[in-house]
């Protein structure tokens, strides 16, 4: 069995975030990866998805979610839709390596390890102010 083209909406909040993640890993199930591509696709939905959690609430709202998961003949495509606060994971961005273990900080690395784990990202901020980030994970 292959995977069909999937849609699953959330609101960004902790609670729905759980069990959006339990859906989209029932989605791959359908698909059979291989481990590595599996593990790639799910360290990129929960990095985007707890980054949009985090910090793309307006106005004390949390935002709405859109993730798409498409088959492709070389890769799987994931789609993150929201109408948080604008970001573009894609921008130029590397965070600045410790000048010691000391100086080492928690966290800040996640876009870098789903830069690492995709193939190809896109992003496009919509004319009706959404964030769409098109990610591809090789097979």
């Amino acid at each position: 069995m292959h995977l069909r083209r999937v849609q699953i909406d959330f609101h960004g909040n902790h609670a729905d975030f759980a069990q959006s993640f339990e859906r989209f890993r029932h989605a791959l199930d359908a698909e059979q990866l291989d481990a590595v591509p599996r593990y790639n696709a799910e360290l990129i939905f929960e990095e985007i998805v707890a980054n949009i959690v985090r910090y793309g609430a307006v106005a004390g709202r949390d935002p709405a979610i859109r993730v798409t998961l498409e088959p492709l003949p070389d890769s799987v495509r994931i789609t993150f839709d929201d109408d948080g606060v604008p970001f573009d994971p894609c921008a130029d961005f590397e965070p600045d390596p410790p000048r010691s273990l000391e100086g080492e900080k928690i966290g800040g690395f996640g876009l870098t390890l789903v830069r690492r784990a995709a193939s190809s990202l896109e992003y496009l901020r919509t004319d009706d102010g959404h964030n769409r980030l098109r990610v591809s994970v090789a097979r």
